[in-house]
């Protein structure tokens, strides 16, 4: 499983972990790319109340969230504190992928209704997945460049799920008969794709090093201010949290910015979601390498300076804008992506270790569950935002101004903001010294 002194990773054991982000990334961006455009264009809700709606759901994640860190970090098991909670979730994640794209054909409430569970549902089965996975790699290993190897398996297999969501799912849709037809026929191989990634990591982390529950008599208040005392966390979850309300924007911009300002059928979305997934994978060598280098806060902000010109670049989109040009755009984002995401994440578990020397407290899952709820809060800010701008709108074909500058002004406002805040954080020094 590991080398002789416990830190580097045997591939298999990173891919078994990596692959379940495939599950995930799929159910997210499933969720924040189609969704907003499927309650608007293809069941008729209001864009405010369904930007709402999708916005409410996550709001249950700031209970679940540290609840799901709280239950995870007292179990205990022989398969490790972890796993099993990887296995339900799993389950509840795919059913519920498939519910939200199929509701009942009835108007009004009962649509509503429907699709208000079912996206709670959607945030549980997640929560129950996803708090758990990202404790995983504090446990797995100590070394600061092999948790950076460890999360570029998670990229990669992250923007194959980005692939899927937002490449592969419109094409699904057209080929399985548009509209309601199209949408369920769709959600029900997605959701297959789902549940089977992450049973997959369920068995290919059976070996995987995990660490024993620790008891302490500190209480709950007394928990949490010394998690707020790792200044190096709290910097980074809001410069994280700015990024994706950023990219969650970008995300449920896509199809309006695909069908009315460029004027092109929705299946044209494949071809950024193709580019922006080869711009991610191709990238992890150079991120990788320049992270071990230079430090993984310094290559993050450098990729984020990078990134507000890129995102800018759609102020200028318009219907006379050749195809290439759309897959440029998705490359440099891509390969943009690929540098913020791999560095933010493999900072958390660096945040989370030097947690437990400071406390001695074995609380991962508690500390990657606020992750989480920073991660899902903001990917779910993105359709309200986006919602409430449109719902100013008279007529959603006419509202190709604020599609375009929702597509680009706010993301690159984020991206700054975010490599701002990183500023704060300094726990990346402290680890390259200790390997130096």
């Amino acid at each position: 499983m590991t080398s002789r002194d416990g830190q580097d990773l045997d591939w298999r054991l990173r891919l078994g972990w990596g692959i379940g982000s495939l599950g995930a990334s799929t159910l997210i961006n499933g969720v924040s790319f189609l969704a907003l455009f499927f309650f608007t264009r293809v069941l008729g809700l209001e864009p405010a109340l369904a930007g709402t709606l999708i916005f409410a759901a996550r709001l249950f994640d700031i209970v679940t969230d540290p609840l799901m860190g709280l239950i995870s970090d007292r179990a205990d098991s022989r398969m490790g504190r972890r796993r099993p909670f990887l296995l339900a979730g799993a389950i509840v994640s795919a059913i519920a992928f498939a519910a939200i794209f199929n509701p009942p054909d009835r108007p009004g409430g009962v649509t509503i209704g429907w699709s208000a569970m079912a996206l709670l549902t959607y945030a549980g089965g997640y929560t129950l997945f996803i708090v758990p996975y990202l404790a995983m790699p504090a446990e797995m290993t100590s070394s600061y460049h092999e948790r950076s190897r460890l999360m570029s398996t998670r990229v990669a297999f992250a923007s194959l799920g980005m692939l899927v969501a937002g490449a592969l799912g419109p094409v699904l849709v057209g080929l399985l008969g548009g509209g309601r037809q199209g949408y369920a026929g769709m959600s029900l191989i997605l959701a297959g794709l789902v549940g089977l990634s992450m049973l997959a990591s369920y068995f290919g982390t059976r070996r995987a090093r995990f660490t024993r529950r620790v008891e302490t008599p500190m209480g709950l208040r007394q928990a949490i201010a010394t998690a707020f005392q790792n200044r190096s966390l709290v910097w980074l979850l809001a410069s994280k949290f700015m990024h994706l309300t950023g990219v969650s924007v970008t995300n449920a911009s896509l199809l309006f910015v695909i069908t009315v300002v460029l004027a092109r059928p929705e299946s044209a979305a494949g071809i950024f979601g193709v580019t922006a997934a080869i711009g991610v994978m191709i990238s992890m060598p150079v991120w990788l390498a320049a992270s071990q280098r230079f430090g993984k806060r310094n290559t993050y902000l450098v990729a984020a300076s990078l990134y507000v010109p890129v995102m800018l670049s759609w102020l200028l989109a318009d219907p006379a804008e050749p195809v290439w040009l759309l897959a440029v755009r998705g490359t440099a984002i891509g390969l943009l992506t690929g540098g913020l995401t791999l560095t933010a994440q493999a900072m958390l578990p660096d945040a989370i270790e030097h947690d437990a020397r400071r406390t001695g407290l074995r609380r991962e899952a508690s500390l990657a569950a606020v992750y989480s709820a920073v991660e899902k809060t903001a990917a779910a800010t993105g359709p309200l935002v986006l919602g409430l701008l449109l719902g100013g709108q008279s007529n959603l074909d006419t509202a190709a101004d604020t599609i375009r500058y929702s597509a680009a002004v706010l993301p690159a406002i984020a991206s700054a903001l975010s490599a701002a805040l990183l500023l704060g954080y300094g726990l990346d020094r402290t680890y390259r010294q200790e390997i130096a």
